[in-house]
């Protein structure tokens, strides 16, 4: 596997403490496939931004509040150029399901930009930031439930039974990370159990996630490759490709020249 970048590092180690709590350097050096300076070096950056502390041979999250506020400038331009394809994959008058997150905030961003299409909507999320950025800009449905700090969303029970009564058109969903063994995965168990339950209510569902998600495993798997209709992405290194397109799922990639028209699908790949 290819070492990851800086800034895609220090997205998978904020993604690791999330999900396992206060780890060894040792334990990150494992994971990343990177030398302990590396790891050293990246638990630095972390720290002066204020999102981690640097604990006997190892680091923990400060905050899960503060976590989400600041990786919000994580990979934010690879983000933003994603969900703008995102938003061409959106035909008038569907019912979209926003996951919540600081990529979906970025397609929630890019709907507003494209106020013609976004006010023929009916859009429905669990994300209270998703929520404020459409907050009259819509047909607007937020899922109600107890709050869950580290993402800014609603989840339980009250939300599983509201997700449960609507039918969805598109699914924009998120995830913690992508596991090469063929599944996407969450940092906890409410969430991901929630976007499984979304999935099942939905006609497609598109994965919107940068390319620093592919690579390695959290903690609860919600859903397989071939559950997807596409996957909306910066960039994607070649193995993820192949893996995607060996389940039938197209890998949109902001980068690439050619981007599909507004509402058109683009047939899986290996197809006729």
């Amino acid at each position: 596997m290819t070492a990851p970048l800086a800034e895609e590092r220090l997205s998978r180690i904020l993604d690791l403490l999330s999900a396992r709590g206060p780890l060894r350097t040792t334990a990150i050096t494992a994971q990343l496939g990177v030398s302990g300076a590396t790891v050293r070096r990246d638990l630095d950056t972390l720290a002066r931004r204020g999102l981690i502390r640097k604990v006997h041979g190892g680091a923990a999250l400060v905050s899960q509040d503060q976590q989400y506020r600041d990786r919000q400038e994580l990979r934010q331009p690879g983000k933003e150029r994603l969900a703008e394809l995102a938003a061409t994959l959106i035909a008038p008058g569907q019912t979209v399901y926003l996951d919540a997150g600081t990529t979906a905030r970025q397609l929630a961003q890019a709907l507003r930009r494209t106020p013609a299409l976004t006010r023929t909507l009916r859009v429905v999320t669990h994300g209270l930031d998703v929520a404020y950025e459409l907050n009259g800009e819509c047909s607007l449905y937020v899922v109600g439930g107890e709050v869950y700090t580290s993402t800014y969303s609603l989840t339980g029970p009250d939300a599983l039974a509201a997700i449960g009564r609507y039918n969805y058109d598109l699914f924009f969903v998120g995830c913690t990370s992508i596991d090469p063994s063929g599944h996407l995965t969450n940092s906890n168990l409410p969430e991901a159990g929630q976007k499984t339950a979304i999935m099942a209510r939905s006609r497609r569902s598109v994965l919107i996630a940068d390319g620093s998600k592919w690579g390695h495993a959290g903690f609860a798997s919600f859903a397989a490759f071939g559950d997807l209709e596409a996957w909306v992405t910066d960039q994607a290194p070649p193995e993820a490709q192949a893996a995607f397109g060996a389940a039938g799922v197209p890998v949109l990639c902001a980068d690439a020249p050619d981007t599909p028209a507004r509402g058109a699908w683009p047939q899986p790949v290996g197809a006729p």
